[in-house]
């Protein structure tokens, strides 16, 4: 039987083939349904919402809807979405779109019927075609994967949902005007290119990972890890909180996610020899500030572990473990949480492997599946409808 390590190491290779695999089929389905509801001429504010990795999906890709659609888009929490503001703020003019990997999440499924209540538009991503949010959503856009890979911390159903809001994203700015069929063209073929460097990048970067973890979680290491920072900004502050999450699941590993500027403000204060602090220091908004804050963490005896572009000496220089991106040179910052995410996944990975142990622990304790799956799945929904009647 296969460990958690070994399906992780599954999930992490065939991402880079998803987007080859499915993006085609993705725009057009997306071009039909937004076509169908007229959006060029009634869109004007979008709402993205989901929970844990949807919810750092959505947040990775807001920016790429804001550049290429030129509207206004939100990338809310499921639960602060339906309950805070759908009923307020959704009318006919908005776009909700729900993202749940495996269609059973109670609030998200909760939003789609709530935006469909106000009028909106409501579209539902997933890779189930019988769960809940499949049978509430007015429209879904379903990706079925190639091959089930058993439990383990997902990795290609979060990338599935990334590649899917980059396709509705690309299609709804086509439908806008506010791109053409060259920039649309161009759009597919940079994430092709990027999906590439995935490719690289988890081939080249596991030793060097494996190699770190040796070193770093050894007993006589002054050094040795007891705490991870993990910071990002922009699409990247998405990309951190997928990374602490992956921590959390594969290894049980409770880490921060933080965002680079707020880390200043904040973690700068409990920073230690023992704290590890990995900056996503993607080229863009960010990367200056990326390395005044890795001045910071040396001031606190803190360690630099920086994932950046191979060739970027200056931040490589600042760093004490430098984690390449392979393949690619500056890398639109829009794009890069596709290929950002991937030495995140081989560290939760590698972490898990050398303390043998996993995040879920499931099979020694099916109560804690049991309760999980409660919260989380089985959940009251309750429509707006509802929630009238009842007061």
């Amino acid at each position: 039987m296969e460990t958690n390590v070994e399906i992780m190491a599954k999930h992490i290779s065939a991402q880079a083939d998803l987007f080859g695999t499915y993006a085609e089929g993705l725009y057009q389905k997306c071009l039909t349904i937004l076509r169908k509801y007229d959006a060029k001429n009634r869109i004007r504010k979008i709402y993205i919402t989901g929970c844990g990795d949807s919810y750092f999906a959505e947040i990775c890709v807001r920016d790429f809807f804001l550049k290429y659609t030129g509207i206004h888009t939100e990338a809310r929490h499921a639960m602060e979405l339906s309950r805070y503001i759908l009923p307020y703020e959704a009318d006919e003019n908005s776009l909700v779109v729900s993202i749940s990997a495996s269609g059973a999440v109670a609030r998200t499924a909760e939003c789609a019927i709530r935006a469909k209540e106000k009028g909106a538009i409501s579209i539902g991503i997933t890779t189930n075609p019988n769960g809940r949010l499949a049978q509430v959503a007015p429209d879904l856009l379903y990706i079925e994967l190639a091959e089930n890979l058993g439990l383990a911390p997902g990795t290609q159903s979060y990338c599935v949902s990334l590649l899917s809001l980059y396709c509705l994203g690309t299609a709804l700015g086509y439908l806008n005007g506010t791109i053409d069929d060259q920039t649309a063209d161009g759009i597919f073929s940079y994430i092709s290119e990027t999906c590439e460097a995935m490719r690289k990048t988890a081939e080249a970067d596991s030793d060097l990972i494996h190699k770190y973890i040796e070193n770093y979680f050894a007993e006589n290491n002054p050094f040795k890890v007891e705490m991870y920072h993990v910071l990002g900004e922009g699409p990247n502050w998405g990309t951190a909180q997928f990374g602490v999450m992956k921590l959390l699941e594969a290894a049980g590993f409770d880490s921060i996610a933080q965002g680079i500027e707020e880390w200043a403000h904040s973690q700068y204060f409990t920073t230690k020899p023992s704290t590890h602090t990995v900056i996503l220091a993607a080229k863009g908004q960010c990367h200056e500030r990326a390395l005044e804050i890795l001045g910071a963490v040396t001031v606190k005896d803190g360690k630099k572990v920086v994932i950046g572009e191979e060739k970027d000496d200056e931040l490589r220089k600042a760093a004490d473990i430098y984690i390449p991106i392979i393949g690619m040179e500056n890398i639109k910052e829009e794009f890069s949480p596709l290929v950002y995410a991937i030495p995140l996944e081989l560290l939760a990975m590698h972490i898990s492997d050398h303390l043998g142990r996993s995040g879920f622990d499931f099979e020694n304790k099916p109560w804690v599946k049991e309760e999980n799956f409660r919260q989380i799945f089985h959940s009251r929904i309750v429509s707006l409808k509802e929630e009238e009647d009842g007061r």
